[in-house]
């Protein structure tokens, strides 16, 4: 419903934020829009800080795992590569702290071997009744 009314909306703020609000499940969970940006913000300051890495690996778990449990993006690949993303960043940051550096590469890997995994099956129940819905427009 909240889509419909995204789409026959006339207000030109709501035209404009339109492919914001499209990405995530319901308009409400554009507030991961906001935390993904702290979070980047805290990553890049905390490699400053002389214990960096377990900041690093605090504050990737703790994404990952508000990703996890939340869901907002629309389609569940999203929410499953942006969680897996996290969590290889945390390993990655392991890696480095304790110098092994084929943990690392693979850590920095991992996501694009999902990420190709994904793209053989694109199409979740999601996708598919959206695309349904705009054929049948």
């Amino acid at each position: 419903t909240e889509r419909i009314m995204l789409d026959e909306s006339e207000d030109r703020l709501l035209i404009g934020s339109q492919s914001l609000l499209a990405k995530y499940t319901l308009s409400e969970d554009v507030w991961i829009y906001v935390v993904l940006k702290v979070f980047a913000v805290s990553l890049v300051c905390c490699v400053s800080i002389s214990d960096a890495w377990k900041w690093a690996i605090a504050f990737n778990l703790g994404m990952a795992v508000l990703i996890a449990v939340g869901q907002p993006y629309m389609w569940p690949q999203v929410s499953e590569l942006q969680s897996f993303s996290c969590v290889c960043l945390a390993v990655t940051s392991v890696a480095f702290a304790y110098d092994f550096p084929w943990l690392a590469r693979v850590g920095l890997l991992a996501p694009l071997l999902l990420l190709l995994w994904q793209v053989r099956f694109p199409d979740s129940t999601e996708a598919l009744a959206e695309r349904l819905y705009q054929e049948l427009e």
